[in-house]
């Protein structure tokens, strides 16, 4: 069956399908904490119910419910398709000024975040409690009061495994998307060698597995020069993502190849393999972008919603979920604690998001603009010759050297 193509105007809005698949992500990820802290049943009485279950939360899509690691890894594979389908649109703003912007963006909230996490704990905390009756429930959050250093370590991502961080351990996979697309520009050096640039991703991920890296762990090495080695391990993901944007206008399915695609991606977001999750994750960017029902139900107000929020959710929703256990503890079950977590974390995200990460957003471009590499023209084209960069963008596509206007 031939497979059209549909080309981006430069003008393209932001693309509502692919946040909502980041708000979904960082729910999920919120689920699989609160199981964690207390929302699992297991184990069951019921050997064939028990055994039922475990295949389903090790064997399918619900294994981002067991561990999480499927929705972290999709942030970094739509990390790198949205600022590399950003950077083909617009041009390189330029090494030092992506780098700032990428910098202003992720760490205000993320400082923010660590900050609330402290407050929290000053205001809430109750050692006994953490230690006794919560104790292995808290996902390592608040086990020991936190100082300066350690607000100040966290704040910036200076994690190692040796020091982790005490006040938001989510922090770990925010470690490593900071530092692998603070370069991201580069990739535009790979438009028509995509397979170059994936190549290099797996050998990024190959040094990774060298450095002690691994799935379902959560990967910081002892150092911070080995923790670097550890963030070499996720650059096909990111490789990934950007290899997808640099491929050019998306293929426009038809339903028979979407619905195949739904069905491969299904099946490999419930394997035990990151790789299997790096190809999941593109089909499911693939397959969000094309006409139909899916896009539609993406597109639905409390999903854009929830993507709009999502970063801020990411952030906030471990400690909230903490506080919301240490106060209502003896007032509640544990679960309705912490599906009154959940609210809260929900609130939280929609406060910060406001006052937060918007105006971060908005200092980012700043950066950016202030710090843009302007380009130099001193002297006039020859007959014949295109000055414009390569990674010009053209209705959202490369304008390759050899083919015209």
């Amino acid at each position: 069956m031939m497979i059209r193509h549909r080309t981006i105007a430069p003008s393209a809005p932001r693309l509502s399908e692919l946040d909502a698949l980041r708000g979904i992500a960082a729910f999920l990820v919120l689920l699989q904490h609160a199981r964690v802290m207390g929302l699992d049943p297991r184990p069951f009485d019921n050997p064939l119910l028990e055994r039922g279950v475990h295949m389903l939360m090790h064997f399918s899509p619900f294994r981002v419910l067991e561990f999480g690691r499927a929705a972290v890894l999709f942030f970094f594979v739509l990390s790198g398709y949205v600022l590399t389908r950003a950077l083909l649109r617009n041009g390189s703003p330029g090494l030092l000024a992506f780098a700032a912007q990428r910098s202003v963006r992720l760490l205000l909230p993320v400082a923010a975040s660590v900050l609330l996490s402290a407050g929290l704990y000053f205001l809430v905390a109750d050692p006994a409690l953490l230690n006794g009756a919560l104790r292995g429930r808290t996902i390592d959050i608040w086990q020991v009061p936190p100082g300066v250093g350690d607000i100040l370590r966290e704040s910036t991502l200076l994690l190692t495994a040796s020091d982790p961080a005490k006040l938001n351990p989510i922090l770990w996979s925010l470690v490593h998307e900071w530092r692998l697309t603070l370069l991201l520009p580069l990739v535009l050096l790979f438009h028509g060698r995509i397979w170059w640039l994936l190549a290099l991703g797996c050998v990024g991920m190959a040094l990774g597995a060298m450095g002690s890296g691994s799935e379902n762990r959560v990967l910081l090495g002892e150092h911070f020069h080995s923790t670097v080695v550890s963030s070499l391990y996720f650059t096909l993901a990111i490789a990934s993502g950007a290899a997808l944007a640099l491929a050019g206008p998306l293929p426009a399915l038809a339903p028979g190849q979407r619905l195949a695609g739904g069905l491969a991606a299904l099946a490999l977001f419930g394997l035990a393999s990151d790789v299997a999750v790096y190809i999941a994750s593109v089909l499911l960017i693939v397959l969000a972008q094309q006409p139909g029902g899916f896009q539609r139900l993406l597109r639905r107000a409390p999903l854009v919603w929830l993507g709009q929020v999502s970063y801020s959710l990411y952030l906030v929703h471990a400690p909230v979920l903490v506080a919301s256990m240490v106060l209502l503890h003896g007032e509640l079950p544990l679960w309705a604690g912490l599906v009154v977590g959940a609210v809260a974390a929900l609130a939280a995200a929609a406060i910060m998001h406001r006052l937060v990460e918007v105006p971060a957003r908005d200092l980012a471009r700043w950066a950016e603009r202030r710090l843009r590499v302007r380009p130099r023209s001193t002297a006039s084209p020859r007959p014949g010759q295109n000055l414009q960069p390569l990674w010009a963008a053209e209705g959202g596509l490369f304008r390759h050297p050899d083919r015209p206007a």
